[in-house]
């Protein structure tokens, strides 16, 4: 088994750290009676040719041994090795939760490249390797390896072990090109009997995979899941509106808006929904935010009683998004600061529900418990223009009010 290893010049390849001459070493150790040995390999791997969702020389050539793994009598762990091929396939999956993987654009600089094989036989060049045109061509490079493999995902959907159905299933969601199939196989699934883990996993990449067929006929299904346990609902409501977007109908809203205005209990009961890194509750916020649903009554006050029960800034910042974007739907144009060049929000020229948004926002306990430092409070305010850190933001919400004069 593994024998092809020593034909790779894998001294030459390189991974995060440099050579990749320990992944031979690794890939062995996969195969190890050893459970602590094969674990310790998977996040050597992990943290090697598939670094932070970063793929190398390294990685599309370490693929066909992992399927060899993968698929050899016994293979221990394979929830986990899907897990690291979705990885090498896509880098983080949560990177692409709001709309499904688009590998045309996200391999586009690759295209520059006037010769894609003379890059590869090039010798290791720090400078050159960090181009964005030969990082897409890493990535490409390790999609394809992955790809041409999709059967065994598929096939994996039928597995005994629970874990690994679940992995396969998903995986499946981030290969487009073979959306018409991998969306028959998912809702012959749905159709046999599932537990609502399994059932909110498979409606999920159901909801990608139509999306990318750009077909609307699952429609019905989900909505009639709307009615079912909690991380089922929250499942079909997040499908729904990958699919639909702008078009979906109120119940799917309804249910996204519930779940964002009970953190606690969306966390607790809808755990299963784990596609997004943050959890069901970000999950939640992005799909919201798909919708734009537009700032009305009862909506508005929905997203602002969310904002207000923040508690901690890292699943939080999506459900603040979702409430800025309804106030706010483009924040390209907010004026930009010309000695910084961030965008700055102009206190005095704020409307009625633009305010009403920021003052939600701000007594979420979120600035007492993680302060400006965080980066996801970071990114919502580079994005509508307004200072994360806590004084600087209660600053702007008092001269927001002063500017009104009903206020």
């Amino acid at each position: 088994m593994l024998d092809g290893l020593d034909r790779v010049d894998w001294d030459r390849l390189t991974h995060a750290y440099g050579p990749a001459g320990d992944v031979p070493d690794r890939l062995r150790a996969l195969t190890s009676r050893d459970e602590k040995v094969r674990s310790e390999a998977c996040e050597g791997l992990h943290a090697t040719i598939c670094h932070q969702g970063s793929r190398y020389r390294a990685s599309a050539p370490a693929v066909p041994f992992l399927f060899e793994v993968l698929e050899s009598p016994g293979a221990s762990a394979r929830a986990s090795l899907i897990r690291l091929l979705e990885g090498l396939a896509v880098g983080y999956a949560e990177w692409h939760v709001r709309r499904g993987f688009d590998p045309v654009e996200a391999h586009a600089d690759a295209d520059e490249l006037d010769d894609p094989d003379a890059a590869r036989a090039a010798e290791p060049d720090d400078e050159e390797d960090d181009e964005a045109p030969r990082i897409a061509l890493w990535k490409r490079d390790a999609y394809e390896a992955v790809r041409n493999r999709l059967e065994v995902f598929q096939r994996l959907t039928r597995d005994p072990e629970r874990a690994v159905r679940l992995a396969a299933v998903k995986i499946l969601a981030w290969f487009p090109d073979e959306a018409a199939g991998s969306a028959r196989l998912v809702r012959e699934i749905l159709d046999g009997p599932l537990d609502p883990e399994e059932t909110a996993n498979a409606l999920l990449a159901l909801g990608y995979l139509a999306h990318a067929g750009g077909d609307a006929s699952d429609a019905p299904r989900l909505l009639a899941a709307l009615d079912g346990p909690p991380a089922v609902r929250l499942a079909a409501a997040i499908a729904l509106a990958v699919i639909l977007g702008r078009s979906a109908p109120p119940e799917c809203l309804g249910v996204l808006l519930d779940a964002a205005q009970d953190p606690q209990g969306t966390t607790a009961e809808a755990a299963a929904v784990r596609w997004h890194w943050l959890g069901p509750l970000a999950h939640a916020g992005a799909a919201i935010q798909l919708i734009g649903p537009a700032p009305e009554g009862p909506t508005l006050a929905a997203l602002c009683r969310a904002a207000e029960r923040v508690t901690e800034s890292m699943a939080g910042a999506e459900v603040f998004s979702a409430l800025l974007g309804t106030v706010i739907p483009d924040p390209e144009s907010i004026a930009r600061d010309p000695a910084t060049g961030f965008r700055r929000l102009a206190p005095a020229g704020l409307t009625a529900d633009q305010r009403r948004a920021l003052e939600a926002i701000g007594r979420a306990p979120v600035w007492d418990v993680q302060p400006f430092f965080d980066g996801h409070l970071m990114d919502v305010g580079l994005e509508y223009g307004f200072s994360w850190d806590p004084g600087r933001f209660r600053a702007l919400l008092e001269e927001a009010r002063r500017a009104d004069p009903r206020a």
